[in-house]
């Protein structure tokens, strides 16, 4: 009996709510967050570049060999324009220029051209 009340009384405390080892959460980022809100919700990239006013953050995703990249936030001018995320904890709560509906497709080559 001890047993039974043991194995769910840890069932319970497993399916509290924020327990992480059952699910983990999903962490949303929105457009116009600041790099500062990204790195709280989503946590530390593994990589960040900048170019010009545009600023590309790079996030693990558990899913780079099938996925293609990794998760990735696009900042202008500091604020979030643009997000793609691909890890199942990792939400944009905007128009991704690469929504996780869309199918992958190969690039035609170019027509030949000239004499």
């Amino acid at each position: 009996m001890m047993r039974i009340v043991g194995a769910l009384t840890l069932v319970l405390l497993l399916a509290a709510p924020g327990h992480t080892l059952l699910a983990q959460q999903v962490r949303v980022i929105a457009p116009g967050m600041t790099e500062g809100q990204v790195r709280e919700s989503w946590g530390e990239p593994i990589i960040v570049r900048q170019r010009g006013e545009f600023t590309y953050m790079f996030y693990e995703n558990g899913c780079l060999k099938t996925c293609g990249m990794h998760d990735l936030v696009i900042l202008q001018g500091g604020q979030v324009i643009d997000a793609v995320a691909r890890a199942s904890y990792h939400a944009y709560d905007g128009v991704s220029s690469s929504p996780r509906e869309r199918v992958p497709e190969p690039t035609p080559p170019a027509p030949v051209t000239g004499p």
